[in-house]
């Protein structure tokens, strides 16, 4: 660890408000660049990433103590996510997936929304074809729709099933225009 991130580290300890103040800007100087590299392996977005971290110094503002025995940038890096980052990214993943998480009556109106084959079913019957569309679906499609419908991220699904988030996106839309198909065939049979 450099000696200005040092001298930043044992600045922000101190009770004297003007002290604390250019060791912060001496921190935020020293650690701006990593903070954001590292963040944005998780949201990807630039802008998400400079509005977390400055939430996060905030956070390393208000109550520092944590940062009291860091020994070098590693774990610096460490402490500062698990401590101040960790929170603010679930809050950012929250805001992003939230008009991503769809219940199963979410993804019924938004799989076949002019169809007006649900609407004639009743809700036993519409439980019944959904399950029974699901079944159709590969195994690979059925578990990327259930965790979408669960709230994942892109992100999230392509690591649970091994793969990249073009693929994940991919693998949603094709299965989407699946279940439109077979919805349309439901609706021309009955």
């Amino acid at each position: 660890m450099d000696r200005r991130l040092r001298k930043a580290l044992k600045g922000l300890m101190d009770p004297d408000l003007e002290h604390r103040r250019r060791a912060m800007e001496s921190f935020v100087r020293t650690t701006f660049e990593k903070f954001i590299r590292c963040l944005y392996r998780y949201l990807g977005n630039e802008v998400e990433c400079e509005d977390v971290l400055e939430n996060v110094y905030a956070d390393i503002w208000e109550d520092p103590s944590r940062l009291r025995n860091v020994a070098d940038e590693k774990e610096l890096v460490r402490t500062v996510y698990l401590y101040y980052m960790r929170t603010r990214l679930r809050e950012v993943y929250r805001r992003l997936n939230r008009n991503l998480h769809l219940s199963q009556e979410s993804l019924q109106m938004l799989v076949a929304p002019d169809l007006g084959v649900l609407d004639t079913l009743a809700e036993d019957e519409q439980r019944q074809t959904v399950r029974r569309m699901l079944g159709k679906l590969q195994a690979r499609e059925r578990r990327a729709i259930e965790l979408w419908m669960e709230g994942m991220s892109m992100r999230a699904i392509a690591n649970e099933l091994k793969t990249t988030v073009g693929a994940v996106k991919m693998l949603k839309f094709r299965t989407i225009m699946k279940l439109k198909k077979e919805f349309s065939s439901c609706n021309l049979e009955d």
